[in-house]
């Protein structure tokens, strides 16, 4: 997915001419991969370390990336600096753990299999180097809440099933580069790289301790209109 969208870009790049940033507002969206860093394993065992009624026996993301996209907005108050909102929806990823009944006679294994899904809203300063007439590199910071719907589905040790669902919500950093080519002076295609920061609640064992990913990568392919060119 990343070497298709860097190939689109730089072909893009080749294409027409056109003149350096200006200020104003734009408008745009794309689409990409997300990517899910994998410490859920490390969690869940250090959760049931010492539990009296489970014991840890084994967990994993089953799958840790999945297609993602956002819309944006934003402003450019001068050629080379800015702030952009977005909307980011980072799909969803699978995660199965089985836990060992601790308690006497029972000698049976629980296995859940949890669904995690992440969106939310954005909003980043960045700033803007032109490397020509058309094209540029982006760098920008801000903030973004993840709000992450949770929900599993498995066995108890006792054989009866289980089922737990729960949301909840967090504002974390976020960071990431860019590069842009302006096709026409009111187009613009966007590769973009983002990482979103500790997006979650660390698993415990509570009602909204589910689980945190350390980072999400999201790589995307963006299209971009500015108004008033």
């Amino acid at each position: 997915m990343l070497k298709k969208l860097l190939c689109a870009t730089l072909l893009v790049a080749g294409i027409g001419a056109a003149h350096a940033a200006d200020p104003g507002f734009y408008v745009g969206g794309g689409i990409g991969q997300a990517r899910y860093d994998d410490s859920l394993t490390g969690q869940i065992r250090s959760a049931y370390t010492n539990d009296p009624g489970y014991a840890f026996v084994s967990g994993r993301l089953t799958d840790d990336t999945d297609n993602a996209w956002k819309l944006f907005g934003g402003y450019r108050f001068l050629p080379w600096l800015g702030v952009e909102f977005a909307w980011v929806d980072f799909g969803q990823v699978d995660s199965h753990y089985v836990l060992h009944s601790q308690v006497p006679l029972t000698n049976a294994d629980a296995t859940i299999d949890g669904r995690y899904e992440i969106a939310g809203p954005s909003a980043t300063v960045f700033g803007e180097l032109d490397f020509n007439q058309r094209t540029s590199g982006i760098l920008r910071v801000g903030a973004y809440n993840a709000q992450v719907d949770y929900s599993e589905i498995g066995t108890g040790a006792d054989g009866q099933p289980h089922r737990f669902s729960n949301s909840g919500s967090n504002t974390k950093l976020t960071y990431g580069l860019g590069l842009n080519v302006r096709v026409t002076p009111s187009w613009d295609v966007r590769l973009d790289w983002d990482r979103y920061t500790d997006a979650g609640r660390r698993f415990a064992l509570t009602n909204d301790g589910n689980g945190r990913f350390d980072h999400i990568d999201f790589v995307s392919l963006n299209l971009a209109y500015r108004f008033g060119q």
